[in-house]
């Protein structure tokens, strides 16, 4: 398939992206995070997503 730059733009613009950077300061919580989903085999996307709704969910958002 090739491809398309003007597909590729509508796909993003119904996307919504998020980052989460770790600093030295809180760097071990990043690790820790790391070393979970490696043990888990879960990706950080998933992981995360299903962590914000729960979350959302529980406060009845």
């Amino acid at each position: 398939m090739a491809y398309n730059a003007e597909a590729q733009k509508k796909y993003r613009e119904k996307t919504i992206n998020f980052l989460v950077k770790y600093y030295p300061t809180d760097i071990e919580y990043g690790q820790k995070l790391k070393e979970y989903l490696a043990h888990t085999g879960q990706s950080a996307n998933s992981y995360l997503k299903e962590l914000i709704k729960a979350d959302l969910d529980s406060k009845g958002i």
